[in-house]
């Protein structure tokens, strides 16, 4: 201990065994171990003092005063000396006092000299924030006054002093888990060596109100201990076992971007900048009702998680939520707690900076400013070296080359999983790394014994080694640009795959290896290829950006290859069925790589001093009398020489062909030798450059033996082809990009023109709106403007008409669009219309039923179920419901079975076309009772409303009232909610269907309970003229039922039902009495 001298330094000293500071002129006592007053939120900071140890060590601390106790941010306390005075009074005058004094030295750490051979971790241990400050002004590559800006932003940040300093986001961001309550899981015993770390690894987490201590836990996640490795320090790191909280918990489905994904789409430039966020889940808080699901145990006592806690599920997803709303539009790319921004010049990067850091600060966020780097040309970002391309960084490489013989499976699973994380980079990376894959895989006398012993023999060391060698000379890589299309090469070799994507005219984007399934090895070349191409296609369109895709083969593969052209196929028709329609993408251009010599086309038309032709043709849409819209304008560097236009029978399609036509046949009746040809129809564009060739081959013919549609059409193209040099380029349509959008859309607009004219308007009465037309003529003029617009819908006919100072009430315009036949058989039908032209409702009780399933549900219930079968009543809107774990048609028959047993057999069926639904064991059941089906179209939810209704009512009572597993054991509350609701003009749906409510309140014994015998609705008799219901409703109709005829009772069958002479069997709901 230090003597009785007294040693000033600045202003803090030692005296005897204790040490003293002067704080603003005041001696104050400096005690140890009190780290409980430095999480208060009123504390401010006063200023910084200077403390040195017995060892000689020196430190500056922030300090503060709290009622009238002065603090140092840290393991120290100052305490006042009118505390120390407190302490000499009577006993009982300073309990409070001494209570806490004795409390702070129960944790009391004695300063003094440091004993040979012993070493103390301290969990505080500040950041000396000036010196790193001026190291990453020197690492920077700013210029000199760029670098005194730099220091000035820095200043302005929020930065973590010690090792879990952490922000703190505010009541803005609170995170809520959803899902319900796990039962608790025993804590594992700790190893020994691990307990004390742990112990104040609890307590500091604690004194940060990251952690608070909870007396009455609703359930428990184990704490484990996991080593640390001795190059990151040694010692012992807290991990929480969330596994059935993650189980049950829903999960968030935020776009999180895994860290390739955000690497192959960075936008590199000159300036480049990384700033790592300080502890971010504990700056990120957790509800109050929600903290009790993270409860954890340590030494008998149990906690729970203030602030969002590791090995959480949704922790990544929320916590770059909330970062990238902090950061909003800045332009920086996020990845959890990593932010990353490039510009091109120091200016643009000092101030987006400011901005990044503005906006982290004043959220509340921390930096953690010894892994941040600042306005560098080369920096390291999520374990990858970013210069102008991206390689592998010195720390991966150095990690990469300390890996040591694994001595478990475990160690392999590490090492395997390190390689994989560059798998990108490395050409046939799966050739190097399926050896060692096999290490892992167990034989059958391994499951008998259960364990096997571990094996590492000096062959598979040497397949460590050349997969490190490979690794080693990885190939580096650049983001993908979205101003060019991306290229993706594909090889096979025997068993393995490899695609090289790349940007057209640029690097590498990416290398991805694959080796291809049992299966597949045994496919020809083509159908390797396309089996490879179909399993990367999903995230080659991801990486396109919007931008076409060009694929280059090895063998003949082109758009129309169908299965019916390869010899020796062995795929499914199921496989061709998904090839054929990634081969028919419109983003798509796929084929063998061509020559790179140049054409002859090319080569004419780019000779100067030749005058260039160039031929614009366009189609439209069908006309009144069913046929299309054509026409060309052939132009001469640049000026007008000819246009033409006319009608062809057919679609617009066939339009755009016979421009095509058409416009050919001028340049031969011109003797013009090579000309560019313009389109905006990629359809035709597409024929030109690639498939005319492949249909004359095939005859005009496609894969399944069907001719090519505009056959004619194409072969007299084909023709006239050979006579001449044409440059084909498509035209994106109603753009104002591109070379040629201008005399794309003169062409547009001259195919689209329509002449009306309206004789005697000058007779018509003046209004403010324009020229009254009258009512005799209104048919006339509405149906005209509607044909010359090509059957446009009511907004552009009433734009037209007051163009043409023409006034017509909308009304009577959409009365008179409504009646067009040719827009009624395009069109969609009316919502609630079967597309069979029945009524979806049944007039009989049980006679029509609507089925679907809803799901997969959010949460899974208490038997595994996943999914929710509905089956609907379509007359009286009954509900019945079963919960399933899978959707098939075992489980659809099983419903069926138990729901007609209780209520009878239906007469019709109605379902979607999904499988669960078309499959060999419900057509056997409705077969066998009789039961008609009835498919609603696809993408039509309105053909079976009913049913899609009653889900949409189903899912939000489960969301009110069982939003936990036991939705799946709900069906009795959900069939009483539902099947007992009000309704404003008929009864409750189980009185409709069954005449008795869903849940009966009377139990009916004796004769004082005895009720009326039952009598029909209406007192129908036979030979009663009545009056039907109309069977389908028009949109506008009133609310009052509408009866379309009157028809004589034949028979009354029951009390429901009575059978008519015309209109048959009907529900009494739908009848009324012709009064005498």
């Amino acid at each position: 201990m230090a003597s009785r001298s007294r040693v000033v330094l600045e202003n803090a000293y030692w005296e005897g065994d204790e040490i003293y500071a002067k704080v603003e002129g005041v001696p104050y006592l400096v005690d140890t171990g009190a780290e409980v007053s430095m999480t208060r939120k009123d504390l401010k900071t006063a200023g910084h003092l200077k403390v040195q140890f017995a060892n000689g060590k020196i430190e500056e601390m922030p300090y503060g005063t709290w009622k009238g106790v002065v603090w140092v941010k840290g393991p120290y306390n100052l305490l006042t000396v009118k505390d120390l005075d407190e302490l000499s009074k009577k006993k009982g005058t300073h309990r409070r006092l001494e209570r806490r004094l004795t409390s702070l030295k129960a944790r009391l750490v004695k300063v003094g000299p440091t004993q040979a051979g012993s070493e103390k971790q301290d969990w505080y241990k500040p950041v000396d924030i000036p010196t790193v400050t001026e190291q990453k002004l020197e690492e920077s590559d700013f210029s000199p006054a760029g670098k005194e800006k730099l220091r000035k932003i820095i200043a302005t940040a929020q930065v973590a002093r010690f090792k879990n300093d952490c922000g703190d986001l505010g009541p803005k961001f609170v995170h809520h888990i959803e899902g319900g309550v796990h039962p608790p899981v025993r804590q594992y015993p700790l190893n020994p060596g691990a307990v004390e770390e742990m112990d104040k690894i609890v307590k500091e987490l604690g004194a940060l109100e990251i952690i608070r201590e909870e007396l009455n836990p609703i359930t428990n996640s184990p704490i484990q201990a996991v080593k640390k490795p001795e190059s990151a320090g040694g010692g012992w790191r807290p991990v929480i076992n969330f596994k059935a909280l993650n189980r049950r918990t829903i999960a968030n489905r935020a776009s999180l971007i895994n860290p390739q994904g955000a690497l192959k789409t960075l936008r590199v430039k000159k300036f480049k900048s990384c700033i790592d966020l300080a502890n971010g889940f504990f700056s990120l808080r957790l509800a109050r009702q929600s903290q009790g699901k993270t409860a954890f145990t340590h030494k008998g006592k149990s906690y729970v998680w203030q602030r969002l806690p590791q090995g959480y599920k949704n922790s990544p997803n929320v916590f770059q939520s909330a970062v990238m709303e902090v950061l909003g539009d800045v332009g920086a790319t996020v990845y959890i707690d990593d932010v990353f921004i490039a510009d091109d010049t120091e200016e643009e990067h000092l101030e987006r900076l400011r901005k990044v850091i503005e906006n982290l600060t004043k959220a509340g966020l921390k930096l953690n400013l010894k892994k941040c780097q600042f306005g560098q040309f080369q920096v390291n970002y999520l374990g990858f070296q970013v210069t102008s391309d991206l390689g592998l960084s010195d720390g991966y490489r150095e990690k990469l080359t300390n890996i040591q013989p694994p001595q478990s499976e475990n160690d392999l699973q590490k090492i395997l999983g390190l390689c994989n994380y560059v798998r990108d980079h490395v050409p046939n990376y799966q050739k190097y790394a399926k050896p060692l894959y096999h290490c892992l895989r167990k034989s059958e006398g391994d499951e008998k014994d259960g364990k096997r012993p571990w094996v590492w023999t000096a062959a598979n060391q040497q397949n460590l080694e050349e997969l490190r060698r490979a690794i080693q000379a990885a190939v580096r890589l650049e983001p993908r640009s979205l101003s060019e299309r991306l290229v993706a090469e594909i090889s096979c070799e025997n068993d393995d795959a490899m695609i090289k994507v790349s940007n057209e005219n640029g690097g590498l984007v990416t290398l991805w290896s694959y080796t291809l399934t049992s299966v597949e090895k045994k496919y020809p070349q083509e159908e390797k290829e396309l089996a490879v191409l179909a399993r990367y296609w999903g995230v080659l369109k991801d990486l396109a950006q919007g931008q076409p895709v060009k694929v280059i083969t090895q063998s003949q593969v082109h758009k129309y290859l169908r299965k019916g052209t390869v010899e020796s196929t062995k795929a499914t028709n199921t496989r061709w069925g998904r090839w054929e329609d990634i081969l028919l993408d419109p983003e798509l251009e796929i084929g063998p790589a061509q020559p790179t010599s140049k054409k002859k086309p090319q080569e004419t038309l780019e000779k100067p001093g030749q005058p260039e032709w160039t031929i614009y043709t366009d189609g439209s849409r069908k006309g009144s009398d069913q046929s299309a819209y054509w026409g060309f304008i052939l132009k001469q560097d640049g000026k007008e020489k000819c246009r033409q236009k006319g009608k062809a029978p057919g679609s617009a399609q066939a339009g755009e062909v016979t421009a095509v036509l058409e416009g050919l046949l001028e340049l031969v009746k011109r003797k013009i030798k090579s000309a560019r040809l313009v389109t905006d129809s990629y359809y035709c564009a597409q024929a030109l450059r690639e498939d005319l060739a492949i249909w004359e081959e095939n005859g005009f013919e496609t894969a399944k033996g069907k001719p090519v549609a505009h056959k004619d059409l194409w072969k007299k193209i084909a023709e006239l082809k050979l006579q001449l040099e044409i440059d084909v380029e498509h035209q994106r349509a109603h753009t104002h990009e591109g070379a040629h959008w201008r005399g794309n859309d003169e062409v547009d607009c001259y195919v689209q023109q329509r002449k009306i004219v309206f004789v005697g308007t000058e007779k018509w009465d003046r209004t403010p709106k324009g020229r009254e037309v009258p009512e005799e003529y209104v048919v006339e003029v509405v149906r005209s403007v509607h044909e010359a617009l090509g059957h446009a819908g009511v907004r552009p006919t009433r734009k037209e008409l007051e163009e043409q100072d023409l006034w017509i009430p909308v009304k009577q315009v959409q009365r008179v669009l409504r009646d067009c036949e040719v827009c009624g058989q395009y069109n969609a039908g009316r919502r609630g219309q079967r597309m069979d032209g029945l009524s979806i409702k049944s007039t009989v009780p049980w006679g029509s039923v609507c089925m679907d399933v809803a799901g997969p549900m959010g949460i899974t219930g208490r038997r595994g179920e996943k999914y929710l079968l509905v089956l609907v009543d379509s007359m009286s809107g009954f509900v019945t419901t079963k919960a399933a774990r899978k959707a098939n048609g075992n489980s659809v028959v099983g419903m069926l079975e138990q729901v007609c047993s209780a209520l009878g057999i239906p007469k019709e069926l109605r379902t979607d076309n999904g499988t669960h639904f078309r499959n060999a064991q419900v057509d056997q059941w409705c077969q066998k009772y009789g039961v008609m089906r009835v498919y609603s179209p696809p993408y039509t939810p309105q053909a079976n409303g009913v049913v899609e209704r009653a889900i949409g009512l189903v899912k939000s009572w489960i969301a009110k009232n069982a939003n936990t597993n036991s939705w799946s054991t709900q069906a009795v509350e959900i069939g009483q909610a539902l099947n007992d609701r009000s309704r404003a003009e008929r009864p409750a749906p189980a009185m409709e269907l069954n005449q008795r409510p869903f849940t009966t309140k009377e139990v009916g014994r004796g004769s004082s309970d005895k009720k009326e015998k039952l009598t029909p609705r209406v007192p129908f008799r036979e030979g009663q003229r009545v009056w039907v219901k109309a069977r389908e409703q028009p949109v506008h109709a009133a609310v009052k039922p509408k009866f379309e005829t009157t028809d004589i009772v034949k028979k009354v069958l029951d009390r429901n039902t009575v059978l008519l002479e015309r209109k048959g069997i009907q529900g009494v709901e739908q009848l009324k009495p012709v009064p005498d």
